[in-house]
């Protein structure tokens, strides 16, 4: 009863200030999140490099969510679980986190490892707080963007700065966010000598003289001797080439076997459209033995970015389809929608040993972007590989 005479009591207070005259009207979600976002996001050169850094306070939250919700048509329930998954992800409630990305354009890679060094809070008190936790993306050498978050422990005000150093013109270079016209770097900070007047005498320009005029000499021509034309040369057969992955030895194998045959698998049907490749094409194709373990694995994310469970399952091994059913297999593909969405665009697959893969994608999210891993493993079952989940 008491949180309804709140809700009551809010919207009559709402109403209200929204009819006296000169109040201006509530901001639009997208809109306070672009504000927020304008506020706390600040930028610097660095020594052939740029770099741009982004905090994220709590009040973010809250815009950023109804923002998502609208655009997606999310329902109630919906909209509280995506909060809680971004506050969690973000750690809004007990850190301060910043996006902090570089981009290099020079001939050498920017460093900023270690990062627990390189990358510091500076609060009004004039403490040095070290980041809790970051992103190990960004202990590597920056050659074009690298991206990371880097978390700090919650502080009880917002005036802080981030400082960080390796990048080439200063010391340590300051990111600041309040707007009070901060210092770029630490050696400025410290310099409090009046600025000096310095007067200097040019020397006087000098006279225009003529230009010289060209000698008059005339000079033999030479005509160049004639040419002996070449024959021209024979032409050399090309060879077949590769798809994308010169590794991948299935296309290879089967562009060697489609320039030998009438009709081959997937060839235009009359019409001039293309034949469709179904289910069991795609599973004998699977089932080759010429097929690379990666290209099993970008069939499989394949399927995952069409959010086809089931034919995920059928390129399961038998392990796995021992551990898990077909139904709690799709109750987990459902659940990763982030990086399912991210599948859809780019994704990078890091080999770990011979039987595991790290495939790396990204989640855009209007403004910033974060990186999602998830690793699987493949095994050699008879003459074909399988995916482990």
């Amino acid at each position: 009863m008491r949180s309804c005479r709140a809700i009551l009591l809010t919207g009559a207070i709402a109403g209200l200030l929204l009819a006296a005259p000169g109040v201006r009207a509530a901001e639009s979600p997208v809109d306070e999140t672009m504000r927020i976002l304008e506020r706390w996001t600040s930028a610097h050169w660095g020594q052939d490099c740029f770099v741009w850094v982004v905090h994220y306070p709590e009040e973010l939250a809250g815009p950023w969510v109804e923002t998502e919700a609208q655009k997606a048509g999310m329902t109630e329930e919906a909209r509280d679980a995506y909060r809680e998954k971004f506050v969690a992800e973000l750690e809004l409630n007990r850190s301060e986190t910043f996006l902090v990305s570089v981009y290099s354009f020079g001939p050498r890679p920017v460093s900023l490892a270690p990062v627990s060094d390189n990358i510091v809070l500076l609060t009004s008190s004039g403490a040095r707080v070290r980041p809790t936790r970051y992103d190990s993306g960004l202990d590597n050498p920056a050659g074009g963007v690298v991206q990371g978050l880097v978390f700090f422990p919650k502080q009880p005000d917002e005036d802080f700065s981030l400082a960080i150093r390796g990048l080439g013109i200063h010391e340590e270079q300051l990111f600041s966010f309040t707007g009070g016209g901060q210092p770029l770097s630490m050696a400025a900070a410290k310099a409090e000598a009046e600025p000096e007047v310095v007067i200097v005498d040019l020397p006087r320009r000098p006279a225009k003289r003529e230009p010289a005029k060209p000698a008059q000499a005339q000079r033999r021509k030479v005509e160049p001797a004639p040419e002996t034309p070449l024959p021209p040369p024979v032409p050399r057969e090309v060879p077949p080439l590769l798809m994308e992955d010169s590794r991948d030895m299935a296309a290879f194998v089967q562009s060697v076997r489609e320039r030998g045959t009438p009709k081959a698998a997937g060839a235009p049907a009359k019409g001039g459209q293309k034949a469709p490749v179904t289910p069991a094409k795609r599973q004998s194709n699977v089932d080759n033995a010429y097929v690379s373990r990666e290209h099993v694995l970008r069939q499989f994310l394949g399927l995952w970015a069409g959010n086809q469970a089931g034919e995920m399952y059928g390129m399961l091994s038998e392990g796995s389809r021992k551990v898990i059913s077909q139904e709690n297999f799709a109750r987990e593909v459902a659940k990763a929608s982030d990086f399912r969405a991210g599948l859809k665009g780019e994704y990078r697959i890091e080999w770990i040993g011979e039987e595991r893969a790290r495939v790396v994608t990204d989640r855009r999210l209007l403004m910033f972007r974060s990186l999602v891993t998830r690793t699987l493993g493949v095994v050699r079952e008879g003459s074909s590989w399988k995916v482990v989940w």
